[in-house]
């Protein structure tokens, strides 16, 4: 084998090119100047969207994410009724909300996935819309008989596919167009893809309109035409679920008799889940609360005391009966009853997050799980004598804090006030000569209040601060709590750790509307460390949280003892890319985050610059500086 020529000749270059660039040097190898096909490499490099993917490392196309806002607001101005999307694979629905993949197949075509996204919903809304899935008995049959379920799909979304453009003819484009698109094309049965080569004539007809690289047989089995034949001249819309019904038990029974299964489904179509469609969940939470009406006679007697008009019960009978702290009259039974039933505190089901692999460049999609729990609360003592052993510096940090209640200034450019904005009126006579209509706001008054302000504290909880750490952090949220009381502004405390990227546990010390009552004091002192720092994940739910509140201003505080640290490859410079990408998306919320870090290694000061950027964190010397310190830096970010 000779040695490679130099120059290299036009096909070698080529192909050199090709190798270390990839396709995307097929769209500048007709650029002569070569100086200028580099600018163009480069600007495909720096500037095109970052490549996702999921857990697995299988690439993606578009997320769910990023047309889910828009298409919630589009299916409900074409639907007239409220609809909520959710991840799932395949498409589906229970009835309430449309069930989405959580991403398109690779490669990423953002217009091809926006309209499989659409004509996907359109489907799932179809069944909806127009009474497919409203029978109770028509899901009981298909929920037994996995033939007929999948007849009955396909022949519902054939009469979908026709019914949307008759309402809406803008949709006809969408339909027509995603019959030759590959992703939509793919068969299954269930979950499992099943090859499209070697498929009966009489399954093949049934993709007739839906999908067009399958060949349709030139003689199509009798009983397959009548069916399409039936389902096309359907005039009423009341009566399709019936008709539909109908076709799709003869062509059940005709499969059994060519012993053939249940026809595959195209993707684009998702999947009927009756069994989350019957699920009853008033008369499940109906007969989980039966126990409260008690046995037979307790029921009778308490039927004779409501014929006669209740009964006044004294404070003893309250007390055993547990109604000392409601409020109902004493013949309100029903209250009485049903005061014991409490709403879930915490979302179990949790929030999913993408995650920013920094060295790849890649997106990976919903790696992380976060989750809100509700900590065990301690003895009161614990709090009690963290207050008696910071009763001095508790009432330095009220006084400090009730300078902050109100704040003077000016306000320009107002419609009326006390003075006269100079500045603003010289551009209105200007824009009078000009010919222009000037602005009304020629004034400025002053103002005597302060900027409304949400803050969330996040304090580290992992096994790093086990000991004399954990204690500090203790007594800063004493003294912080302490004074944010003499404050009217909302704030939470939460703490965090996780057990891996799918138990990222939040957990709340004081939510938003609760009180610094008894429950909170609890919890604050008896904090448990263990887990780890998957900081990115926590750093993302916050902003999620905070990004609901109304105030103007918002802030994230971090209290930490060390770097973004978890198991597997989220360590060292991974964590570290993670969690700084997890900054700017705050910053694209207008939250303001600062961290407070216990962290005196050497290299402290490099990461925490990179994570939260120049002024937005401080390094504590000394961990016991953290009581005094952190409510000074909250008086600093708010002043």
């Amino acid at each position: 084998m000779g040695a490679p020529t130099w120059p290299p000749t036009p096909e070698d270059a080529f192909k050199a090119t090709l190798k270390e660039y990839g396709d995307d040097a097929r769209a500048v190898m007709h650029i002569e100047d070569d100086e200028e096909a580099e600018l163009q490499l480069l600007a495909q490099l720096l500037f095109r969207a970052p490549g996702r993917e999921l857990a697995s490392g299988e690439e993606i196309g578009t997320p769910l994410e990023a047309v889910s806002r828009s298409m919630e607001a589009w299916l409900c101005m074409i639907s007239g009724r409220p609809v909520g999307i959710a991840p799932s694979d395949p498409s589906c629905t229970d009835g309430e909300r449309i069930f989405l993949p959580r991403a398109m197949p690779a490669p990423s075509h953002a217009q091809e996935d926006a309209l499989l996204y659409r004509v996907m919903a359109l489907i799932q809304l179809g069944l909806l819309q127009f009474g497919f899935l409203r029978q109770r008995k028509f899901l009981v049959e298909v929920h037994r008989d996995w033939v007929l379920r999948s007849c009955y799909h396909l022949l519902a979304t054939r009469y979908i596919i026709r019914r949307w453009p008759e309402i809406w003819p803008g949709m006809r484009h969408d339909f027509e167009a995603v019959r030759f698109l590959s992703k939509a094309a793919v068969l299954r049965v269930n979950l499992l893809v099943v090859p499209s080569k070697g498929m009966p004539d009489a399954f093949l007809a049934l993709y007739d309109g839906l999908i067009d690289h399958l060949d349709v047989p030139k003689k199509i089995p009798a009983e397959v035409a009548t069916a399409l034949e039936a389902v096309d001249s359907i005039q009423m819309q009341a009566g399709a679920p019936l008709v539909v019904m109908g076709q799709a038990q003869r062509l059940r029974q005709y499969f059994r008799t060519q012993r053939l299964g249940p026809p595959p489904l195209p993707w684009f179509c998702g999947i009927i889940r009756p069994e989350w469609l019957l699920h009853d969940l008033s008369a499940e939470m109906a007969q989980s609360d039966a126990w409260k009406e008690g046995p037979k006679p307790l029921e009778l007697l308490r039927r004779a005391v409501d014929k006669k008009g209740g009964l006044r019960m004294n404070d003893r009978i309250r007390k055993l009966m547990g109604a000392e702290s409601t409020n109902a009259p004493p013949g309100d039974w029903e209250a009485l009853t049903k005061q014991g039933v409490a709403r879930p505190e915490t979302d179990e089901n949790g929030r999913r997050y993408d995650e920013w692999d920094g060295e790849r460049g890649v997106i990976r999609v919903g790696v992380t799980k976060v989750k809100e729990v509700l900590p065990q609360g301690g003895a009161l003592d614990s709090f009690t004598r963290l207050e008696e052993a910071n009763r001095d510096q508790i009432a330095e940090v009220k006084r400090r804090f009730e300078a902050l209640r109100l704040e003077e200034r000016w306000l320009h450019g107002q419609p009326d006030g006390s003075e006269l904005d100079l500045d603003r009126a010289v551009q209105a006579l200007v824009d009078i000569h000009c010919g222009h209509t000037p602005k009304d706001n020629w004034y400025k008054r002053f103002q005597r209040e302060r900027e409304a302000v949400a803050i969330l504290t996040l304090v580290d909880t992992s096994g790093s601060t086990a000991g004399n750490i954990i204690r500090l952090e203790q007594e800063a949220l004493v003294l912080l709590a302490a004074g944010l009381q003499s404050l009217s502004f909302p704030h939470a405390f939460y703490t965090f750790r996780n057990h891996g990227p799918n138990d990222c546990q939040m957990g709340r010390l004081k939510g938003w509307n609760e009180a610094h009552d008894e429950a909170v004091q609890r919890r604050i002192g008896n904090l448990q460390a263990g887990g780890a720092t998957r900081l990115g994940a926590f750093m993302r739910h916050a902003a999620w949280m905070l990004s609901r509140r109304p105030e103007a201003r918002r802030i994230l505080l971090v209290v930490s003892d060390g770097r973004p640290h978890c198991q597997g490859q989220y360590r060292d410079r991974y964590g570290v890319l993670d969690s700084a990408m997890a900054v700017r998306e705050l910053q694209k919320h207008a939250i303001h985050p600062f961290c407070v870090s216990l962290d005196t290694h050497e290299d402290a000061e490099t990461y925490l610059r990179h994570i939260f950027g120049q002024g937005h964190y401080l390094i504590l010397e000394s961990p016991d500086d953290l009581p005094q310190r952190l409510p000074e830096v909250f008086h600093s970010l708010i002043s």
